[in-house]
């Protein structure tokens, strides 16, 4: 097992291909990195070991590998438009049964509740006995409702809300949840929110409304988006494709696992099915790894591309990508991007400045240790809330191959522990030999010794 503190210490920034200057943050001890795409294409090794980052004595730091997660979104909340639900205290006592009309008067917008197509009751006979709200827009799902309201101090009044497309069937979203508040100031302690726990809108109107008689005046409505998840947003790297007779191949610069591949067509109006395969060494054979369809097509004034194709984070070292059989391929080379993860550190800022991130090294060893060895009491998602240094990536100094003390640039280049495999096989060849003409050597002055 590889000990992480030796080959720390054994570590030294010629050994990589590349460097970056790196701006801490002054006085914080525990620092995020966030490993830039520059960086991310020049890394050869999968699981990213050729990473280190070393202070201005040339010593390399500790790091930690923070897990990539999902990403929580939060939507803000905001304000609705609201209207008032204007009925008879009849027509109250059969809401759920009661068709809507939306209607101006005196230059503002009310609703009224229809039993009939001659039907209008005086506005002396009607009072406001819910509020509707126009939420068609929302396209994500709800949280919660909080409604600004007057009410009497510690007199909870019981809230219930219903969704409808046409004002006149409706489904109820939460049933008399109680609301209220202590103290006459709309700050004073109490709760306001009615819960909708993830509800999905469908170009919905949002009805909401109380017990008949209750003192309850509705004077705003503000509705809060649930959270959503999402992976994180993965990296662009661009890549070089060479014709090969009917398709063209990518000799990928980094190890790094790939996780689509973001195929364009140089040309418009273009479609083609195409096969990926892959191989780790030049010579080997192609292995197959995932299909999908290429095109860039106009259509009434816009253009529309392809979506990536996903490749599941396979890590090789040459892509090739060719048409389907019986299928033209490609006129010119298409415009090629690969899609990766992205990868983020912990570290120590111990030593001095300028700090140095230096990548780009086969058959490095892995020194990176757990977050809870970094992070005191670590708690999942701790490592957020830590400052992040700043990756210059227009610093980025690429080391001349003679100058690399312990890495090869070759495609497919073998591990420090295969060249130290090969060192003692050469070495036993080269001491059979000597074995060998020593021997040759004494059968040869025995025969001339002979009479």
């Amino acid at each position: 097992m590889i000990n992480p503190e030796a080959a720390l210490a054994a570590d030294k920034p010629e050994d990589f291909a590349v460097h970056f200057t790196v701006q801490t943050v002054p006085d914080a001890s525990l620092q995020r990195l966030v490993l830039p795409k520059e960086a991310m294409a020049v890394l050869q090794t999968a699981n990213a070991a050729d990473v280190r980052l070393f202070n201005g004595k040339g010593q390399s730091v500790p790091l930690a590998p923070i897990p990539l997660r999902n990403v929580t979104i939060a939507s803000p909340s905001r304000e609705w438009p609201i209207y008032p639900i204007m009925a008879t205290t009849q027509q109250q006592q059969n809401l759920g049964n009661l068709s809507l009309r939306i209607e101006k008067t005196a230059g503002r917008s009310v609703v009224r509740v229809i039993e009939g197509a001659d039907t209008q009751p005086s506005a002396s006979a009607t009072r406001q006995i819910a509020t509707l709200v126009d939420t068609r827009t929302i396209k994500e799902p709800l949280a919660e409702l909080t409604v600004d309201a007057e009410l009497t101090p510690g007199e909870p009044v019981a809230l219930t809300v219903a969704a409808s497309k046409d004002l006149k069937i409706w489904r109820t979203l939460a049933q008399d949840v109680p609301v209220f508040r202590f103290g006459a100031t709309a700050d004073g302690p109490g709760s306001m929110r009615v819960p909708l726990a993830g509800v999905r809108l469908e170009d919905d109107y949002l009805r909401i409304s109380w017990p008949p008689g209750a003192a309850f005046s509705l004077r705003g409505v503000r509705i809060t988006p649930a959270s959503s998840s999402a992976a994180p947003q993965r990296l662009s790297v661009p890549l070089i494709a060479r014709p090969d007779g009917n398709g063209f191949v990518i000799a990928l610069p980094f190890a790094t696992p790939l996780q689509a591949l973001d195929i364009h067509p140089a040309g418009p109006n273009t479609l083609v099915p195409v096969r990926l395969s892959g191989r780790s060494v030049r010579g080997e054979s192609w292995r197959p790894l995932a299909t999908g369809v290429v095109y860039r097509m106009h259509s009434t004034g816009t253009e529309s591309l392809s979506p990536p194709i996903e490749m599941n984070g396979v890590s090789v070292r040459e892509l090739r990508i060719a048409p389907a059989a019986g299928v033209p391929g490609f006129a010119t080379p298409p415009h090629v991007r690969a899609l990766l993860l992205p990868r983020e550190w912990v570290f120590v800022a111990s030593g001095s400045p300028p700090f140095t991130l230096a990548v780009g090294r086969a058959g490095a060893d892995t020194t990176e240790l757990p977050l809870a060895s970094l992070i005191p009491g670590y708690t999942a998602g701790a490592e957020h809330t830590l400052p992040t240094a700043h990756v210059n990536v227009t610093s980025i100094i690429r080391q001349p191959p003679g100058n690399l003390s312990r890495i090869s640039q070759a495609l497919g280049a073998p591990s420090t522990r295969s060249l130290v495999l090969w060192a003692v096989l050469i070495g036993g060849v080269l001491v059979l030999g000597g074995v060998a003409w020593a021997v040759m050597r004494q059968m040869k002055s025995a025969d001339k010794s002979q009479p």
